[in-house]
């Protein structure tokens, strides 16, 4: 299936207010103002975390996430989330929401919960509308390379020793799914004591396409901590930054999985301190982590229905679908319990590709037509709609006046296509493009 974006970015501060801006993929954007939230709903969503294990939670969650839903999409945000949400389905698409929250009081909430109760629809265990927490990090190291990989995938799997959890059958249950399909993934299990040097050792001798880290994790002082072992065997803390610096170190790695308890939470004021915000930061291009404790059983389930949407069917190497098909298997299996909450996406990949299959090319002249026609139906839409600029950050202006300039050629170089709807697209796009610069020259002069 193919997505449309839909970027949600909350900025400012509990002090001084809030900005929630959402663009959708046609570029089309609104922001308004986001009241702080009362009372009431930051105590429910803070009760979240506290929710006992094996006990029916299902109408708390579904609450909780319509209460977010409620506070943070309205009004004109609503509409324009309505208007893309329905310009995806009558173009046979789905919808990815990415959320990008820079208020680290906000980014430590369950965001993976919001609950549309209009539409009775939960985003983040529907595989039409997949939900991410997305950070672009094209300023800080360029945009992310398009990764190539070869089946099957190689997995390191990081089992260290801990006495108090079953992690002998999570690898049973991963190494079952690799045995299943041995031609699109193949483990090695590093397994007992593991040091930082075994597992460095470990990462140096073969080039491995995913990390899957099983443990102990910690978040101590403002900073996540996944436990490795001591050469006697104790358990080896080692913070955010060192398990990042392993990763990164290896351009072959496409994403890691930390499977240990607390790893996807951040602090609400060092919102980037947790392992896995960190490690996106660093540049690996996926992680997936808990920001709840999980059972034992949980996340047997989650690895081995990942790992099955992941390497297979024609959206293999999509992270995002892979984990939104787990969760979804999870709230299936086990709908009364938290753990389809707690796995949460990281990624810098824009539209949720971590690999692609060197000759997995799908493009046809039937799925052209309806890109085509799924192109002239948004931009309809998109001059139809009223956009208020006024509110944007200068700097980013000047940086879409510049995508838009381009565009505009882009267009224009349409426009006497022999194709009918080709030329159509291109009156327009082009249109559209030169409201929109006009608008932006009012703004900036």
């Amino acid at each position: 299936m193919h997505y449309q974006d839909f970027t949600i970015t909350i900025t400012g501060a509990a002090d001084q207010g809030y900005t929630i801006t959402a663009l959708a993929a046609d570029n089309s954007r609104v922001s308004a103002a986001l009241p702080l939230p009362d009372a009431r709903l930051a105590a429910q969503v803070a009760a979240v975390g506290e929710l006992a294990p094996q006990t029916d939670h299902e109408a708390t969650l579904r609450t909780t996430g319509e209460r977010l839903f409620r506070w943070a999409i309205q009004g004109a945000l609503e509409t324009h989330l309505r208007l893309a949400w329905d310009r995806a389905e009558r173009a046979q698409q789905g919808l990815r929401l990415r959320l990008s929250i820079d208020a680290p009081e906000l980014s430590v909430w369950p965001w993976e919960l919001l609950h549309d109760p209009e539409r009775n629809h939960a985003f983040a265990i529907s595989q039409t509308t997949l939900l991410v927490r997305y950070f672009d990090q094209a300023n800080h190291f360029g945009a992310p390379a398009e990764q190539t990989a070869s089946l099957p995938l190689d997995v390191l799997l990081v089992l260290p020793a801990a006495a108090d959890l079953d992690l002998a059958q999570e690898q049973r249950s991963i190494e079952a799914v690799a045995a299943a399909m041995p031609d699109a993934l193949r483990v090695q299990a590093l397994t007992g004591t593991i040091t930082r040097s075994d597992l460095a050792d470990a990462l140096l001798t073969h080039d491995y396409d995913i990390i899957h880290f099983s443990g102990h994790g910690a978040f101590l002082d403002g900073r996540g901590y996944a436990g490795l072992n001591k050469p006697d065997g104790s358990v080896d803390w080692i913070h955010s930054g060192v398990l990042s610096r392993l990763a990164v170190n290896h351009r072959s790695v496409k994403l890691v999985v930390l499977n240990t308890c607390n790893s996807g939470r951040s602090d609400a004021h060092r919102a980037f301190q947790g392992l896995a915000s960190q490690m996106v930061r660093y540049g690996v291009p996926a992680v997936v982590a808990m920001q709840y404790p999980v059972t034992d059983t949980a996340a047997n389930i989650l690895a081995r229905e990942f790992y099955k949407r992941l390497c297979t069917g024609e959206d293999a190497g999509q992270v995002d679908v892979a984990l939104t098909y787990a969760r979804g298997m999870l709230a299936v299996l086990r709908p009364e319990e938290r753990d389809w909450v707690a796995p949460v996406l990281f990624t810098h990949a824009p539209d949720g590709v971590i690999y692609t299959l060197p000759c997995a090319a799908k493009d046809n002249s039937a799925s052209e037509h309806s890109r085509l026609v799924a192109l002239i139906s948004s931009l309809r839409e998109s001059l139809a709609l009223e956009e208020d600029w006024s509110r944007a950050d200068v700097g980013k202006l000047q940086t879409w006046r510049r995508t838009l300039e381009q565009a505009e050629q882009a267009y224009r170089s349409h426009l006497a296509d022999q194709d009918s709807e080709v030329a159509q697209a291109a009156r327009l796009g082009l249109a559209l493009i030169r409201a929109r610069l006009a608008a932006m020259r009012t703004v900036l002069g």
